[in-house]
């Protein structure tokens, strides 16, 4: 009954397996399982729902009983709810209990990339997260200290000029890197950070960013932080927020957390006053074709449960979403099938690896692949 119960959520289910759905759910202490479910296993999707767990239980329940015919492959409007609940569920819970088992026996094997530290003068070290180490510049001078997975530099020393030092985090990895003024960034799989070792004392304090970073800025009103991220400026004083930018995405998106941003293109426009503001709970979508910024209102922990390990899906191309399977986990993957790969998908899975996710696209969207000199091919 698990399975069907998953088909439901990921609108899948037939009418014959509605029907015996509802059977099962006529018994009190199936309901009382479905429930503890859904109760023990929220922390993934809690956050996202603006209902609480008990009245998200309710509607999926209303909507079983109610609904006579097949669900549709194509996700209906009230599934929302039940999608809902099935990340409440914990495809985590699923995983560990061994529900879902890989179709094929070979294993993938993850590239292992090295995180690297390009200083000043070119020279590029590896950094090993294993490590405890000291950080120095091209000069020999300590700038500041490694700990595993993130460096810290020394607070504001004398300096005429500014030092840029670039962080690259391949496929695969995440690193948490402490800035000389206090700004933590929290960089994601794929990513690159270019930053002075030491900030100016007069002028703004700027960064350069590819790809995505949650930032953790250190309050100072005299000399705003600046994100540089292609022709975006994200401006601020002290706040929380995420970037996402992807070379392979449409947009460059800002997600506040907290405080205040401002988003500028480049410097010539903000002579024409392109300047847009964000207040906490909204998204900034700087759209790479028209040069153009919308605002929306969003959950925010949609935007930075990456932290935490989650990778969540929302309303992504099938092929969109295999990018981001390979620079979550540093693999190769061919989708020979391209009816399914303009398929639009949601889905969530909490620290689970990449045979886990291809099982659950297998078992509950009948999508087959194969394990080819350890790439995998979607037929």
């Amino acid at each position: 009954m698990k399975n069907t119960i998953f088909k439901l959520f990921a609108g899948t289910i037939s009418k014959k397996e509605l029907i015996e759905l509802k059977k099962w759910l006529k018994d009190p202490k199936n309901q009382s399982v479905l429930e503890y479910y859904i109760k023990d296993y929220h922390d993934l999707n809690l956050v996202m729902l603006k209902n609480n767990v008990d009245e998200a239980y309710k509607k999926v329940m209303d909507k079983i009983e109610s609904n006579e015919n097949p669900v549709k492959r194509l996700i209906p409007n009230w599934v929302k709810y039940a999608a809902a609940v099935v990340l409440l569920f914990g495809l985590g819970f699923l995983y560990q209990q061994g529900f879902f088992t890989s179709r094929n026996d070979g294993l993938i094997v993850p590239k292992d990339d090295s995180i690297t530290l390009e200083l000043d003068n070119g020279f590029i070290q590896k950094i090993d997260v294993s490590q405890t180490k000291d950080v120095r510049d091209a000069d020999g001078n300590l700038i500041g200290n490694q700990k595993q997975s993130s460096i810290s530099y020394s607070p504001y020393q004398s300096s005429n000029e500014l030092v840029y030092n670039t962080l690259n985090i391949p496929s695969g990895k995440q690193f948490e890197l402490k800035l000389a003024d206090g700004t933590v960034v929290h960089l994601n799989a794929g990513s690159s950070l270019r930053y002075p070792i030491n900030f100016s004392q007069t002028s703004t304090r700027s960064v350069y960013l590819s790809g995505e970073a949650f930032f953790d800025v250190s309050k100072d009103k005299s000399r705003p932080f600046i994100v540089r991220v292609g022709d975006l400026d994200v401006k601020v004083l002290g706040t929380e927020f995420n970037v996402a930018a992807y070379k392979e995405d449409a947009n460059i998106d800002v997600v506040l957390v907290k405080g205040s941003v401002s988003l500028a293109k480049t410097d010539t426009d903000k002579l024409e006053g392109g300047v847009t503001k964000l207040a906490p709970g909204q998204k900034g979508s700087f759209e790479l074709a028209t040069k153009d910024i919308n605002v929306s209102q969003v959950n925010t922990a949609l935007y930075t449960s990456w932290m935490q390990g989650h990778l969540v899906f929302r309303e992504l191309s099938f092929d969109d979403i295999l990018i981001k399977l390979e620079r979550h986990y540093n693999i190769e993957i061919e989708n020979t099938n391209e009816e399914l790969g303009r398929e639009v998908f949601n889905a969530s899975f909490k620290n689970v690896g990449i045979e886990k996710v291809l099982s659950y696209f297998n078992d509950t969207h009948k999508i087959k692949y194969i394990i080819e000199n350890n790439r995998v091919v979607i037929k």
